[in-house]
């Protein structure tokens, strides 16, 4: 019996979703202990809600500070805990913590502060296997003796954002599907299918099955956000006018018929709420990221030089650039088709 686990959470915001199963099945199996998340404030944001957790802590942004914040929960006397990011800083902030056993994976040389290195899972030729991080992440949870429940994702959102959210749809006279369309992605320029097609795909589904765009853009992607409002021929509801909060954020695409993105942070949140996902993918490599409860589709063209997993194209962009909207448009009929 564990008195109290604390685990590290990644901080990407689709890696911190793909983490939730873990949280949710320590719990599970030790419903008695104390279950703390470390992590950056903006992950919090996103993970608020969840009744797995029973405090989060939150990161500071600066290394000194880190290590000041991890010596500071010494005095909790953790049982465990586990690190799903891959980072030589984590294990150490988990070290420093004091942690009894400190479970993570044997990378990046931080070896000498785990109790529990573990290997990375290998394929039938003895290379790293790649698998959708989910799974990788419960794989540490087995030295605890914790199993996956296989319930998929999981997010919490806001009653008074929810409602705030709803009154401005109704303010706004909304009553088509509404269409998420999320251009953007914070890893890098590769992974971001042109934001013109955006636009086009867009304004055809407004088109044929009266869809209405809803724009989800990040706080450093009014370029993008701009570039989208000025090619797309119908109106556009833009949800983060005042405030890019991931309260916000989740609110939004809990609502939506159906979201449109590229391989991003978003795509993993309509995942957990359950909202069909039209994926649009280049340089990163599916398996990562493709999940058994995911509805939609992943859009890609195979190229010589990819999966590369490069935040920027040293080439052509070949593998996003052959990603026609036709592609996508076909993709979407069987979730916005009229009842009429």
């Amino acid at each position: 019996m564990f008195a109290s686990i604390l685990v590290y959470a990644p901080n990407w915001i689709g890696d911190a979703v793909m983490a939730t199963p873990v949280f949710r099945s320590i719990k599970r199996k030790y419903p008695q202990t104390t279950l703390d998340v470390i992590a950056r404030k903006p992950i919090y944001e996103l993970l608020q809600g969840l009744k797995y957790i029973d405090e989060f802590i939150p990161l500071p942004d600066k290394p000194l500070q880190q290590g000041i914040c991890a010596l500071k929960l010494r005095p909790k006397h953790y049982s465990a805990s586990i690190i799903l990011p891959h980072s030589f800083r984590s294990a150490l902030l988990s070290f420093l913590s004091g942690a009894e056993i400190r479970i993570g994976y044997d990378c990046n040389s931080r070896k000498m502060f785990l109790t529990h290195a573990v290997p990375f899972p290998k394929d039938e030729n003895g290379n790293r296997k790649i698998q959708y991080m989910t799974y990788e992440y419960l794989k540490l949870c087995e030295l605890i003796n914790v199993s996956s429940d296989n319930l998929g994702l999981e997010l919490a959102s806001s009653e008074e954002e929810d409602g705030r959210w709803k009154q401005q749809l109704r303010e706004q006279e909304i009553t088509g599907p509404l269409l998420g369309i999320s251009p953007g992605a914070s890893f890098g320029p590769s992974k971001r299918w042109d934001t013109d097609r955006f636009a086009q795909v867009a304004t055809e589904l407004h088109q044929k099955f009266g869809a209405v765009p809803i724009l989800i853009t990040g706080p450093d992607e009014q370029d993008i956000r701009e570039q989208f409002m000025k090619q797309c021929s119908t109106k556009v509801i833009d949800p983060f006018v005042h405030s890019h909060s991931l309260s916000r954020l989740k609110t939004v695409i809990k609502n939506l018929d159906l979201l449109i993105c590229n391989d991003s942070g978003p795509r993993h949140i309509a995942v957990a709420f359950g909202i069909p996902v039209i994926c649009v993918m280049g340089p990163t490599k599916p398996e990562y990221t493709e999940s058994p409860w995911e509805r939609g589709a992943i859009i890609r063209v195979p190229v010589e030089c990819g999966p590369c997993q490069l935040p920027e194209c040293p080439t052509d962009h070949r593998c996003m650039k052959l990603i026609t909207s036709q592609m996508i448009l076909e993709q979407t009929e069987k979730y916005l088709r009229s009842d009429e």
